[in-house]
């Protein structure tokens, strides 16, 4: 069988199962399981596939179907240039969520003042970790409810930043010293239907870093309510939160005291993060 022809293998399985992407993901499926990378796989369609990574592929396919995510098989996903861990203990980085960064980044090169930067329910890592990769002088921590989703935390730090950072297991701010120059949050924010419909699929993504409450929106307002008590004078709260929930978001914002509160779009054109400002 030449490779050509096990990504056609693939493209079919995933074709009849109605995936997203039934292309994309037999191709990165199959240069995971050879080793090499998609544009290497790609050039070399006529060459014949090894048995081995045929078997691989095979197992790949059944997960997959399964339901799987790509990400999960492969243990591996990009963010902001960089290669996380992932798991099942996290949920798997979107590049919605570079919108958050860049954000958060925009504002720390106009304001040379800011030094620090703690990330609320950081999964993952891929924020906190993006945001210190591109400004190592910054001071950035993290925290998770969840006990396993900081383990991953810190291996991804580990990997791409090779040092671990400060982090807490914290119920949002409860147990998170300190104030900082901006707060950064991609919280839970799916409502009661989205999770229901979700479990029903048997979606394998950690159900605490998903539901948001009944509307969605319940963790969004709490790191709204509490963000301000744990911000320095001047300092900035971003969060990200679906798209029908910013405009909402922005009022509770507004009733909270902050102020400069902006809603910004994703490379979509969607409202995917909403900022605002501690008065000084």
């Amino acid at each position: 069988m030449t490779i050509r022809e096990a990504v056609q293998h693939g493209f079919h399985h995933f074709s009849e199962a109605a995936l997203d992407t039934p292309m994309l993901d037999a191709v990165v499926l199959l240069a995971e399981a050879c080793g090499i990378t998609k544009e290497k796989l790609l050039s070399s369609y006529p060459d014949a596939l090894d048995g081995s990574h045929f078997s691989l592929y095979e197992n790949f396919i059944d997960k997959r179907l399964s339901g799987i995510p790509v990400s999960y098989i492969r243990k591996k996903k990009e963010f902001f240039g960089l290669e996380f861990y992932v798991d099942e203990r996290v949920l798997v980085p979107r590049p919605d969520t570079e919108t958050l960064v860049e954000e958060t980044l925009n504002i720390i090169r106009r304001n040379s003042h800011i030094k620090s930067v703690h990330d609320v329910c950081t999964g993952s890592g891929c924020i906190a970790i993006a945001v210190k990769h591109t400004m190592p002088e910054l001071y950035v921590t993290a925290s998770d409810l969840s006990e396993e989703a900081l383990e991953v935390f810190v291996l991804n730090a580990r990997r791409i930043i090779k040092n671990e950072l400060p982090h807490y297991k914290s119920d949002l701010l409860e147990d998170v010293p300190g104030t900082f120059d901006i707060i950064v949050s991609n919280p839970p924010y799916l409502n009661r239907a989205e999770i229901g419909a979700m479990k029903k699929k048997k979606w394998p993504e950690p159900m605490l870093a998903l539901a948001g409450g009944e509307d969605g929106d319940d963790i969004l307002k709490r790191v709204i309510s509490t963000g301000k008590d744990h911000l320095n004078p001047g300092g900035w709260l971003l969060i990200e939160g679906g798209a029908e929930q910013m405009e909402e978001m922005k009022k509770v914002m507004e009733k909270s005291g902050y102020s400069d509160i902006i809603i910004r779009q994703d490379l979509a054109g969607k409202n995917r993060v909403l900022k605002g400002r501690k008065t000084a």
